[in-house]
């Protein structure tokens, strides 16, 4: 890895054992100095004053906020702080919307180590990394209107049905064979997307629109 000096990389993941996977995988790298651990978004912008990296590897699904928000933020409060998404996400419209924001990288967390190794390298150098997984993977949004204008992929069109028939995250996960984490963060990506924060609100949005 060519990097002329130590890079000070702050990793923000709201599972903690994924997060100490992560410092202990890249901590035996020479130039590279794990300098702190966030699990949530509240504590990230202190924690960047506080630590100064020059890189963060950040989660999209934080308990707490939208990690694109977050990186959003944090590039309109720290323009010089290097960002790579590290997330399970290859939908399409997610990709989109994070680079949309200027982040600097995008990895799929089903990524090797030498595939971080690269993104950290091509972003401390003015670059910019993409997973190439991403070319082959991309979720494509469903084609029509009313997916396009809010950005939601079939998964989601499906989650919003299911919430509309009554049915809980647990319930959801057992029909469509999800896990309980993936469909919460599937909920939280489409409350963003379409501006609710309520099932309430959720529901009266898929009456509006015939979902």
């Amino acid at each position: 890895m060519s990097i002329a000096t130590p890079v000070k990389i702050l990793l923000i993941d709201d599972h903690h054992l994924f997060n100490d996977g992560l410092k202990s995988l890249l901590s035996s790298e020479q130039n590279i100095e794990i300098v702190g651990q966030v699990y949530e978004a509240k504590g990230v912008l202190h924690a960047i004053q506080r630590l100064s990296p020059d890189l963060i590897f950040l989660d999209i699904n934080l308990p707490d906020k939208n990690g694109i928000e977050l990186a959003a933020e944090v590039l309109k409060n720290y323009p010089s702080v290097k960002i790579i998404l590290l997330t399970m996400y290859s939908d399409s419209q997610i990709y989109k919307e994070a680079l949309r924001t200027g982040v600097h990288g995008y990895i799929l967390k089903n990524s090797s180590k030498q595939n971080l190794l690269s993104g950290i390298e091509a972003v401390v150098n003015e670059k910019t990394y993409f997973d190439a997984k991403l070319n082959g993977r991309i979720e494509e949004a469903p084609s029509d209107d009313l997916a396009r204008k809010f950005a939601l992929t079939a998964r989601e069109k499906e989650i919003i049905k299911w919430v509309k028939a009554g049915l809980d995250s647990y319930q959801i996960a057992d029909k469509t064979f999800l896990s309980y984490h993936t469909v919460k963060t599937h909920r939280r990506n489409i409350h963003f997307k379409l501006g609710t924060s309520t099932t309430s609100e959720l529901i009266k949005f898929a009456n509006e629109n015939g979902i």
